[in-house]
Formats: C-alpha cells, sequence, structure tokens
C-alpha cells in the first residue's frame, strides 16, 4: 500500500515537472519571436508581412483547385495533418503538382532574400525560430 502510494506521487509530480518544462519552453519561444520581430527594420517587416499574405494567396489558390475528393480529405478530422498531406499527395493532378511546385520555388526565393537582408544575430533568432520542437534527425528520410 505504502509503495503504491509513493508511486503514485513519484508520477504525479514527474507529470507537473514536465508539463512545466513545456510551458517555459512556449513562453521562451513567445518572448525570442517578439525580440525577434522587434528587431526588425520597417522595411523587414513589411517583406515578412508580404511573405505571409503571399503564403495565404498561394493557399487559396490551390484549394480552389481542388476536387471534390481532394476537398474531402482536407475536411476528414480523423487525418492528423501530416496524413491529410500524404493522401493529398496522392491525387494531386499533373497541373496542381507543378503549381506547387512553383510555389515552393517563389517563397524559397522570398526566404532566401528575407534572409539576405537580416544581420547575424537577426538571422541567428530566426534559425532558431524556425527549427521545429520535437523533429528528430535520426529518423528523417534524406534526400539522395
Amino acid at each position: 500500500m505504502r509503495n503504491s502510494i509513493i508511486c503514485i506521487m513519484v508520477l504525479f509530480m514527474g507529470t507537473i515537472a514536465i508539463s512545466a518544462q513545456s510551458e517555459d519552453n512556449h513562453r521562451d519561444r513567445k518572448a525570442l519571436r517578439k525580440e525577434f520581430y522587434e528587431s526588425l527594420s520597417e522595411s523587414q517587416k513589411k517583406e515578412l508581412e508580404n511573405k505571409r499574405e503571399l503564403r495565404k494567396e498561394q493557399r487559396k489558390t490551390m484549394h480552389a483547385s481542388f476536387t471534390k475528393e481532394q476537398l474531402a480529405i482536407v475536411k476528414n478530422e480523423d487525418l492528423s495533418r501530416k496524413g491529410k498531406r500524404k493522401a493529398l499527395k496522392l491525387t494531386l493532378s499533373e497541373s496542381q503538382k507543378e503549381m506547387h511546385k512553383n510555389h515552393r520555388t517563389i517563397m524559397k526565393d522570398k526566404n532566401e532574400k528575407f534572409k539576405a537582408s537580416l544581420s547575424e544575430a537577426q538571422l541567428e533568432q530566426y534559425e532558431q525560430l524556425r527549427k521545429r520542437k520535437h523533429r528528430k534527425g535520426k529518423h528523417r528520410k534524406r534526400k539522395d
């Protein structure tokens, strides 16, 4: 009985410690994002906003080209974001694939242009913000 109470207390304390760490991490990322944005010049802020608007327009254009089957995949609540992406990839037409490829190329160019305008300190902050939280390098596929 005593051992089970101790075990439950240890689990409880561990859960609290883990949840507190993730919240601190979120606050740190939020503070870093704010600090980065405040360090940008007006032209850099405008460029960042233009990049966001372009991304929104491209998503709308792609979404407008979807068939009923593709729209059903997008609206499927049972699939994760990654699952939706995989399912959509299998159903894309050649014109949609070409559109996606062009969108990616345009966004890469815009991103490189934006990164070129950043100072070294800003670039370091930007790279930290771009890192994925839980990305595991071991299991990623390599492009050959």
